[in-house]
């Protein structure tokens, strides 16, 4: 059936079987809402964006009658039914005989003066009223719990699945509604959470915290009557109806921010974690919200350029997808806050070796001075050389060019959402320098980690190293000898940006230690109330 057809039809007054003075039309990427006195029709697009195919009559047919009696959970007086638009001899017909053309969801049409869009606009809004919502969306997940085989949509691997999805579906809009650096920052602070909590995402498997739930909870599905009624479910895909209760939350939540009522979203929040009794929800928050605002920019990256949208609308649409992008950026810089780490100490002291294993533990890059020294001089990294303190390529130009060059890599990476260890000596304050101005700049935490140790270990470490071929450092005995005459403790910096670390206990004992310190950066980065102060500092 052709869309524009329908729509002509269906704008007309006098075509309903119930009488109405006026229709408004509505639309969405997938849908045309037609708004009589007292009803609405939803029709169904002809689209199909992978992850909803509505391409034909039976397709769509299908997801109408599964609206009706998914929304009927939350909405039982509201859903009439499936609808017919019917032509016969060349006529179209909502009430008539002959072959049906197309489908439509009838539904009684709510309140538009109680939508929750018109009640905040007009200051209307409070407490109570987002108390009630989160109390019955509580209820609502409470009877909606799905089967463990269900509830592996939602697993950490369902969630990233629908992550790289979104990326890669948006990644042609990168420079024009996503700038490549809110893009990378985005994508890569996802891809990072997964790696650091996959206990998290097992945890709420566990836990029964993945529901059959709405699966789209924004400020114009909810009518602010009494009892709420929440609507407009998702029916065409499952996979993003059933989710993580936190998931559904930080959609609302995120939108209320959006639009400027944030302290309607922390009522939100606590509302319905006190109704649930889920406090780990919190540390979820800021990654689904970050998830959620990325769909919403999505989503109107798409109808952007649906050529039936008026252009002066697909203007303002493009508008407010780039400003969903940069939410979704800021999100990120929340439950993904960047550190930047700095080694110092003395050759053997131990400093590589905590570097590399914080790296693999907390997923940090590690920039190594003796690599990026052996690669500014395009030499390979197992390459010996033993050329005498601060002379050849251990001169101090060259060690000022490879923490130069370091700090450099740093920038690059910090800038996409890694944090960073910079492994090297650092032992004077010229040294390090770079890395305090960096992180001044960027406004980054900067740890320093003092890497001390008895000589006598220093010593059994540096001969161990000396016989063994695929060592990448150069460090040896008589390097140590000098450096101590050198060495320029970290004094300039303040106290919690510096922590002296024992290296001649066992690397794994201080690892635990260091997670007071280290991860704190990542430590309930989701509650409502310090993400909201994150993003009001941004």
């Amino acid at each position: 059936m052709d869309g524009a057809r329908v729509v002509a039809y269906l704008s007309d007054p006098s075509v309903y079987p119930e009488p109405t003075t006026r229709v408004e039309v509505v639309q969405t990427h997938i849908s045309w809402i037609f708004l009589t006195d007292r009803h609405a029709y939803k029709v169904k697009k002809p689209v199909d964006f992978g992850f909803l195919d509505y391409t034909t009559l039976e397709k769509r047919r299908a997801c109408c009658e599964r609206e009706v009696i998914l929304n009927r959970r939350l909405c039982p007086d509201t859903y009439l039914g499936v609808v017919e638009l019917t032509e016969q001899d060349g006529k179209l017909s909502l009430s008539g005989r002959g072959q049906a053309v197309e489908v439509a969801v009838k539904m009684v049409r709510l309140p538009e003066e109680r939508m929750l869009r018109a009640v905040l606009a007009r200051g209307e809004g409070d407490g109570e009223l987002f108390v009630r919502l989160a109390t019955t969306l509580a209820a609502f997940h409470q009877r909606s719990g799905v089967s463990g085989e269900a509830a592996q949509l939602k697993d950490m691997e369902g969630v990233r699945y629908n992550c790289e999805e979104n990326f890669a579906q948006t990644e042609r809009y990168v420079g024009d509604l996503v700038t490549g650096g809110d893009f990378e920052l985005i994508r890569n602070s996802t891809r990072l959470f997964f790696d650091r909590h996959p206990e998290l995402f097992a945890r709420r498997v566990a836990a029964g915290r993945i529901v059959d739930g709405h699966g789209d909870l924004h400020l114009d599905s909810i009518c602010a009557s009494d009892p709420p009624r929440i609507f407009d479910c998702i029916e065409f895909n499952e996979r993003f109806r059933i989710q993580d209760v936190a998931e559904e939350v930080a959609f609302l939540a995120m939108d209320l921010e959006f639009n400027g009522y944030a302290p309607f979203a922390r009522v939100f929040v606590d509302a319905y974690v006190s109704a649930s009794g889920d406090t780990e929800l919190v540390e979820l928050l800021a990654f689904y919200k970050c998830y959620r605002a990325y769909v919403r920019a999505k989503v109107n990256s798409f109808l952007a350029e649906d050529a039936t949208v008026e252009p002066a609308k697909r203007e303002a649409i493009r508008a407010t997808a780039r400003r969903y992008y940069e939410l979704a950026a800021r999100y990120a810089g929340v439950f993904n806050p960047r550190l930047l780490i700095l080694t110092c100490g003395l050759t053997g002291s131990g400093k590589s070796t905590l570097a590399r294993r914080l790296g693999e533990r907390y997923r940090l890059t590690v920039i190594r001075s003796d690599v990026t020294r052996k690669e500014l001089l395009g030499l390979a990294p197992e390459a010996r050389r033993h050329v005498p303190f601060n002379q050849g390529e251990y001169a101090p130009e060259m060690t000022e060019r490879t923490y130069a060059a370091m700090v450099e890599r740093a920038a690059e990476h910090l800038a996409v959402g890694n944090s960073v260890v910079l492994d090297g000596c650092f032992i004077k304050r010229s040294q390090r320098a770079g890395a305090l101005e960096l992180a001044r700049r960027l406004g980054v935490p900067l740890l320093v980690l003092e890497c001390r140790t008895s000589e006598e270990v220093i010593r059994q470490r540096l001969e161990q190293r000396a016989r063994k071929a695929s060592a990448v450092s150069d460090g040896r005995w008589e390097i140590y000898r000098q450096q101590v005459a050198e060495f320029e403790p970290p004094d300039e910096l303040a106290g919690d940006e510096r922590v002296v670390v024992d290296r001649s206990r066992p690397v794994e004992e201080l690892l635990e230690e260091l997670a007071e310190v280290v991860p704190g950066a990542w430590r309930d980065v989701g509650h409502p109330l310090l993400a909201q102060e994150r993003l009001r500092e941004s």
